[in-house]
């Protein structure tokens, strides 16, 4: 029986054409049958919070809204539709990414030859700032993956696919990370130090990231904070012992 795969999209006051983009490249995969897409809208507010709640519906996802005012916290998104799926694999991303047509069936290939021992991972393309914001059919997947750029660094984000076991071994992401940064890499150090065999599957398929301001830079302090975390504690292999992934949703 072919194995289940959830992709977590984390979000929070973004909403419009990167984000239906990402939800129309999921919605055209190939050959994935026992496939859910969770939104975990970490309080979003006013008309981000309609939108996204439209674009769900209309691309069959499931929404878990969360209550929050607090700074942005990827992780703790993470976590909550983690927390949602009811699937054997969960592939954690980004809300402003394309992916190739064969992307999950490449992820869950990669999981079927490694036993289900892998973290799969995949390095991400670039599409440049001229590139319009529209919406894009999968026939224009090409085009826009010959005109990107690959990353100069490997990168670990926007792709993580392990079992829904794993995550919660580990309690998931970890969420002392806030803001921006670094609760990515810090996964796939755990995830390596749990037993998990780190594999890119850059050569079977391709992911594109459209392109927006990087905010980053806007908190430099907690930039600052997040790499030193990393640095003191990513042979850490459980986090959050308090609980994770347990905002309430509504």
């Amino acid at each position: 029986m072919t194995a289940s795969i959830t992709a977590i999209i984390p979000v929070r006051n973004r909403s419009g054409v990167r984000v239906e983009n990402c939800l129309r490249s999921l919605r055209w995969q190939q050959t994935v049958n026992a496939f859910d897409i969770v939104v975990s809208d970490l309080g979003s507010t006013g008309p981000h919070r309609q939108s996204i709640a439209e674009l769900a519906q209309r691309y069959n996802a499931r929404l878990v809204y969360s209550p929050y005012d607090g700074l942005w916290n990827r992780s703790l998104a993470l976590n909550i539709g983690i927390r949602a799926s009811n699937t054997d694999y969960v592939f954690c991303t980004d809300a402003d990414m394309l992916f190739k047509p064969n992307f999950l069936e490449s992820a869950l290939a990669v999981q079927e030859e490694l036993g289900g021992e892998a973290m799969v991972l995949c390095r991400c393309h670039d599409l440049p700032p001229y590139v319009p914001e529209k919406l894009w059919e999968v026939a224009d997947y090409p085009m826009l993956e010959r005109g990107s750029h690959i990353r100069k660094t490997s990168g670990v984000g926007a792709c993580q696919v392990a079992r829904k076991s794993f995550f919660e071994d580990t309690h998931g992401y970890d969420e002392k990370y806030v803001f921006w940064g670094s609760e990515d890499v810090d996964m796939t150090a755990r995830a390596e130090q749990y037993g998990l065999q780190l594999t890119w599957m850059s050569d079977r398929t391709s992911m594109l990231h459209q392109w927006h301001r990087t905010l980053k830079r806007d908190m430099p302090l907690q930039y600052h904070i997040n790499k030193l975390r990393f640095r003191l504690t990513k042979r850490v292999v459980v986090k959050n012992h308090g609980g994770w992934g347990q905002c309430a949703p509504s």
